[in-house]
């Protein structure tokens, strides 16, 4: 008996935030007419980019190019989380050899994170401290781990090296360990399993200048509330935070609906057009 494939309403908003370019870059691909996902899958790929202003931008655009393109040309055979390791590897030598300028060596990278959704299930891989959640049955909750020097600095703490309050403190806490756009990738976190879908389950993608000013439980309310676009509404209660200091945002919101939902009826901005 073949599953019934569930409809995916794509969401997005951006806002360069108080920096003086915008760094990140989304992308998205593989839905049908009826908002059903591809043979090849419905792809949602998000970059945030590093190196200051043009580098980080062609940085991220460069990952998000490369899993666009890949995943035009993806060969159905292949397994959805062959397919994300391997175009992450593309994906990282492209941005690799972005860093040379005019024959001048620069810093460049971005961090990434891709999911594929297929038959109603979830793959996804991600690099550096971008994040990807999944709201299901009123909980949301984060999937992925962050790639930071704080990883290490925690096991310190728990040798005894250092406090806990040292270790958070720490200068250097936050700086990435992984990225795109070294010569190898050191860490790639990813889905070791494949994550059921259900109508009424949400996923958020987004770079770190959302979730480092919203906190879980306010993500989850406003995921939890009717909004025209729930991608914007996030952005636009992180910038009603009035923070000095505000990161590039990129949100990527997609609703999972059920075609029994979708036959009694849903609100307007739960119809796939």
């Amino acid at each position: 008996m073949k599953t019934m494939q569930l409809k995916i309403q794509p969401y997005n908003a951006q806002h360069q935030g108080t920096r003086q370019a915008q760094e990140d870059a989304f992308g998205m691909a593989g839905l049908t007419a009826e908002g059903t996902p591809e043979e090849r899958g419905f792809l949602a790929v998000l970059a945030d980019g590093m190196g200051g202003m043009a580098l980080g931008n062609i940085a991220s655009n460069t990952a998000v190019n490369s899993f666009l393109k890949e995943h035009e040309n993806r060969k159905t055979e292949e397994t959805s989380l062959g397919f994300l390791q391997r175009t992450a590897k593309i994906a990282n030598t492209a941005v690799f050899d972005k860093a040379y300028i005019d024959g001048e060596e620069v810093d460049l990278g971005t961090t990434l994170v891709a999911a594929l959704i297929n038959n109603n299930e979830l793959h996804w891989v991600t690099v550096g401290d971008s994040h990807l959640y999944h709201y299901h049955k009123g909980n949301l909750f984060m999937l992925n781990k962050d790639h930071i020097y704080g990883n290490e600095l925690q096991e310190e703490v728990v040798n005894g090296n250092m406090t806990q309050k040292e270790a958070e403190n720490h200068p250097e806490h936050d700086y990435l360990t992984s990225y795109l756009g070294l010569p190898e990738i050191p860490e790639l976190d990813m889905s070791e399993t494949a994550s059921s879908l259900e109508g009424g389950d949400q996923l958020l993608l987004c770079s770190d200048g959302l979730d480092n000013v919203l906190t879980t439980s306010e993500m989850q309310k406003i995921l939890e509330t009717e909004h025209e676009n729930p991608a914007e509404e996030l952005v636009r209660q992180a910038l009603s935070k009035n923070k000095r200091h505000l990161d590039n945002m990129t949100v990527i919101v997609l609703r999972m609906i059920s075609k029994e939902s979708s036959e009694k009826g849903v609100s307007r901005d739960e119809e796939v057009e």
